[in-house]
Formats: structure tokens, sequence, C-alpha cells
């Protein structure tokens, strides 16, 4: 039987706009031995930016994003921690990418931090140990997206799941509430997993980095933004909110616009403008 923990209602999570002004870009998600989505793309020789550029713009989505770099011939890898706001991404021209994102309560593991502390951060690994920098050349030798996919997971599962999970009680939370769409409340899914509401919360904070009240809201928006994509951005605003569980229009604009940069109706018509966005093809279940 599948473990309940490992999937996140098909990894609906959505970065809309990392695929926005790459070259080459694709993608694919997978639930076993883990839920995550693996994506890679080239950036242009030239990046332009404007005052109101989406290129690369990170929004928040609970998860741990790791992406390998290769620049010509130097290796970067960075983590990319679920944001709070929407926030704009260092992007290095003429390079090709490589990113992992893991469901929400996974990290890296053997690096010394915890997730914590890169949740809301851009963090670049300062020096890449020789097993990393190993990783990182196989990783480019092959152009092949399901190939890298194999060389990551061969990687994580030299490690035990404890040295890159969060610990049980924070992945059941983290499930129910992403499970109910950001509709449960922490009391409810306190007394479902059997610990005060005090106790879990404190323990969900110090375990990922932000509240659960934060990641639902999280959960919230993003059901809601996966609707909206699917849709290609053609539904009316209004069609979200008794589904999803917001007070009315105005709360949702409000929390679209803060977690995106751009109304609902802007980020329709945005969908509209560049046609469907790519949709994640989902990988072969591993053994």
């Amino acid at each position: 039987m599948r473990n309940q923990y490992q999937t996140y209602q098909d990894f609906m999570i959505q970065q809309p706009f990392f695929s926005f002004d790459v070259l080459h870009y694709e993608e694919q998600t997978q639930q076993e031995p883990f839920a995550a989505r693996y994506y890679a793309f080239t950036t242009p020789k030239v990046i332009r930016r404007t005052q109101d550029s989406v290129f690369m713009c990170c929004i928040p989505d609970g998860c741990l994003d790791i992406v390998f770099i290769r620049q010509h011939d130097t290796y970067k890898m960075e983590f990319i921690g679920s944001p709070f706001l929407h926030k704009s991404l260092i992007v290095y021209p003429d390079a090709c990418y490589f990113g992992v994102r893991l469901k929400p309560g996974m990290y890296f593991p053997g690096e010394p931090v915890c997730l914590k502390e890169l949740t809301n951060t851009e963090t670049f690994v300062p020096q890449l140990s020789t097993k990393l920098r190993v990783l990182l050349e196989r990783l480019f030798d092959t152009q092949v997206l399901t190939r890298r996919m194999a060389l990551f997971q061969e990687y994580l599962q030299e490690f035990e799941p404890e040295t890159y999970q969060v610990e049980k009680a924070v992945q059941h939370a983290l499930y129910l509430i992403s499970a109910s769409c950001g509709t449960w409340d922490m009391n409810s899914v306190a007394k479902e997993i059997c610990y005060s509401e005090r106790h879990l919360t404190r323990l969900f904070s110090e375990s990922v980095g932000y509240s659960p009240k934060m990641f639902a809201r999280i959960a919230r928006f993003q059901h809601a933004l996966y609707q909206m994509v699917q849709c290609g951005g053609t539904d009316a605003v209004s069609s979200y909110l008794d589904a999803l569980n917001y007070a009315d229009q105005a709360h949702f604009q409000r929390e679209f616009k803060e977690f995106t940069g751009m109304t609902p109706r802007h980020f329709s018509a945005y969908l509209r403008a560049c046609g469907h966005p790519v949709c994640p093809t989902p990988a072969a279940h591993s053994a």
C-alpha cells in the first residue's frame, strides 16, 4: 500500500513563472518513491528584466527546490526555500538548469542546514563536496530528463529517510492540510494526530520554518492556482470562492496578489496570452 504521506494531491504545486522566457523548458512529476517535480531549462545569453517582469518569479508553495546549474565549465547548486511572498530569483545567463521540487517536509541530506533555515531564502552552496561535484557532472553529462531524475533518486536513496524528511507527525499534518486544500484548521489536524494543538503547532513551525496557518494559506492558494492553470484562465474569478473557502472576492484577490504580484484577472490574462503553461508529465512509478 502506498504511504499516504507520499502523495500531495498528485503534486499539483505550481511555479508557473519558471517556464516563462527560458529555453527548452520541460518537466515531469513523480509520486514514488517520493513526491517531487523535476524540471530543466536553459537561459538566454542576455537576460532582460523589467520592473513588472515575471521571469523566474518564485511564489509561495511550501516546498524546497534543489537547483543544479552549469554555466560553461562552472557548476553551482542552490536551495530555493518557499517564500512567503512572490520574489524574483537570481538567474545566470547562458546556463543549463536542472531542478527538483520536493514535496513539503522534504529537504536535501548531507548539508549542514535544516529546512527551517532554508525557508524564505535563496541559498547557494558555497563549496561543493567531491560527492556533490560528481553528482552535478553526471547530471549534466546527459540531457535526458528521465535519466537525471534517476540519478537524483539514486543519490537520495543512499541516505536514510529521516535525514531528508521532517518527523512523521509533521508529515501527517502537512498531508492533512494539503489534502483539505487548506480548509482544515490546526485544532482538527491536532485531534486527528492525537497531539495537543499547541505542541503540534510548535513542532510544525520549528520543523518547516513557517506556521501551520501559513501553510494552510499556501495550500488553498496553490489549489486555486492549479484550477486556473488547468482551465487556461478562462473561468470567472468568482468560481473559486465557495469551493476554496475564501470569505469573499476581495479576500481572494488580496491574497492572490500578495502571493503572485498580480491580480487573478491579470494572471488569467497572462495564461491566455502565453498559452497553456507546460503540463507536468507523470513519471513512471519507481520500484
